[in-house]
């Protein structure tokens, strides 16, 4: 009986040592603007016949370079990854580098945008793998500032986003707040901000996103940037998907009738009829006073 209960557990600690396992990343890179930009690629729990999700992790500063090595030691990279692995999430999960002179801001949006753009819009060359639905944006200190900053760049190319000790004061709220974000920030941050996250965030609230902000208290910068990635928060991020038409901030549908309609554009101006396609917030003003506020794409 010892015997069969030795071999047991350790059968069992295999198998939990399998599952934390980093999943392999091989080497890739791309050039845009001039900028060779080194990244890492993995394929985690494919399905046949199925779309995976694309995952974007930006690193910290001190992970800057070109040997596409250093970016890999962040501990928030195991953690998302595991979290993929252990739930059988059908996804592409990329790590890019920065390189040293530059940082997750201004040249480097476009060059995150054309690696992004290879897997969810393709080539000739490379054709579309990924979904374009289900584009996730994570990073922690100069990358959470960067996610942010890609959120304001790009309004409504990612199903939603998770920035934590970075800054988002150079992001616009109006663009920002087409993109469902949660982000965690640390009492004992001297580096970034609560109190610029959280007007940020409320920003954001007054404009109908769907946001979720959690301040730890007594973190340090660092224990922000590696532990924050827990499953419940990765899994409040991965439940969201892009669509046609998603209501903001889990606003419940009031049964009372509408009495003016407006729609926001991605830079702010407001309509009550769009003239053109595109990403919009739909604002409906109802009978008994309330508003339901709703993004939807024309």
């Amino acid at each position: 009986m010892r015997t069969i209960i030795l071999t047991l557990l350790s059968l069992l600690c295999l198998n939990v040592m399998a599952q934390n396992k980093l999943p392999d990343f091989a080497s890739e890179q791309i050039k845009q603007s001039n900028i060779t930009m080194p990244y890492r690629m993995a394929t985690i729990a494919p399905v046949e016949g199925e779309r995976p999700a694309l995952v974007i992790y930006l690193h910290g500063g001190s992970s800057k370079g070109n040997d596409n090595t250093t970016q890999m030691g962040e501990q928030g990279i195991e953690l998302i990854a595991n979290y993929l692995q252990q739930n059988r999430v059908n996804s592409i999960m990329l790590v890019p580098q920065c390189p040293k002179d530059k940082s997750w801001m201004g040249p480097m949006y476009g060059v995150l945008k054309a690696m992004i753009d290879r897997y969810t819009v393709g080539s000739d060359a490379q054709p579309a793998t990924a979904d374009p639905d289900r584009v996730y944006i994570f990073g922690g200190s100069m990358g959470g500032t960067g996610t942010w900053g890609m959120l304001s760049a790009y309004p409504g190319l990612f199903a939603a986003a998770m920035p934590v000790a970075g800054n988002p004061s150079q992001a616009v709220a109006e663009n920002v707040a087409l993109t469902p974000v949660f982000t965690v920030m640390g009492t004992a941050d001297v580096i970034m901000s609560v109190e610029t996250a959280a007007d940020f965030i409320d920003q954001l609230n007054a404009l109908g996103d769907d946001t979720q902000m959690e301040t730890e208290e007594g973190w340090t910068h660092e224990d922000t940037c590696t532990k924050s990635y827990i499953p419940r928060r990765l899994e409040w991020v991965f439940a969201h998907k892009r669509g046609s038409e998603t209501a903001i901030g889990g606003v419940e549908k009031s049964d009372a009738e509408v009495v003016a309609t407006t729609f926001v554009s991605v830079d702010g101006q407001r309509t009550l009829a769009p003239s053109r396609h595109g990403i919009y917030i739909k604002v409906e003003r109802l009978a008994d006073g309330t508003s339901t506020t709703r993004k939807v794409v024309l």
